[in-house]
């Protein structure tokens, strides 16, 4: 890894780290609040729908969780044990807020993963996984580690369904006044925020490891496209 990547890793889990980060008021509210609304965590119904398909698996990992939305509905369909990692504390500590509210704490094991706690883990441990708005928004070199590791550690006959966001070329960038770096790059306030590929790029990127089974577009609310990606993947011989 060159120090320009490690940099920006760590720039990451520091930015996204004070996005998930919640107050003590905020944890007492959240504790206070009930668990019935958990099929609404999902910003979209397909969205909702994959994760839920994780349910059916017995060992499922949520890397880069975020809020842990997806582990709590894997939970909430059927999976007993589901692991909630990520890189950022903020992240981590709200993994564990939200599965103790909606009820799932048994079940959701929320990690602060450091930048080893993949390769740390066996083979073939996981039936199903979801990386949702990570690969896309961490430096390539980063990216491609991971989906390997994510490869390994997933079973022959697993699932692992990958979310990102929508294809931004050059000229949408600058008709909205954005800057690419190096073509593909947008860095909002010196932290990376986007990588962007096409579908076609991304295909290719994956087909070391998996093979594409189906890909989906979607959108989030108030979004008037379904151009975001969920892409379905197999693992390949």
């Amino acid at each position: 890894m060159t120090e320009k990547t490690a940099q920006e890793n760590q720039a990451l889990i520091a930015f996204w780290d004070k996005a998930f980060a919640l107050s003590e008021a905020d944890q007492a509210q959240e504790r206070e609040s009930g668990g019935e609304d958990w099929k609404e965590l999902a910003p979209s119904e397909k969205l909702f729908q994959a994760a839920c398909s994780l349910g059916k698996q017995k060992k499922v990992l949520d890397y880069g969780c975020g809020s842990a939305w997806a582990s709590v509905i894997a939970a909430k369909c059927g999976c007993t044990d589901v692991t909630a990692s990520d890189a950022a504390p903020g992240a981590a500590q709200a993994a564990r807020l939200y599965a103790a509210r909606y009820g799932v704490a048994n079940r959701v094991h929320a990690v602060c993963a450091d930048a080893g706690w993949l390769k740390s883990i066996p083979s073939e441990t996981y039936g199903g996984l979801i990386c949702s708005n990570v690969l896309d928004v961490i430096p390539p070199e980063t990216a491609e580690e991971i989906l390997r590791e994510l490869a390994r550690i997933l079973s022959r006959d697993g699932s692992a369904i990958i979310g990102l966001n929508y294809y931004l070329s050059p000229e949408a960038a600058a008709a909205r006044n954005m800057e690419l770096a190096d073509g593909n790059r947008l860095y909002i306030d010196g932290v990376l925020r986007l990588v962007s590929r096409t579908d076609e790029e991304w295909a290719r990127i994956f087909s070391p490891w998996y093979t594409v089974q189906r890909l989906e577009h979607f959108a989030w609310p108030g979004e008037t496209e379904e151009r975001r990606r969920l892409f379905w993947l197999g693992k390949r011989e």
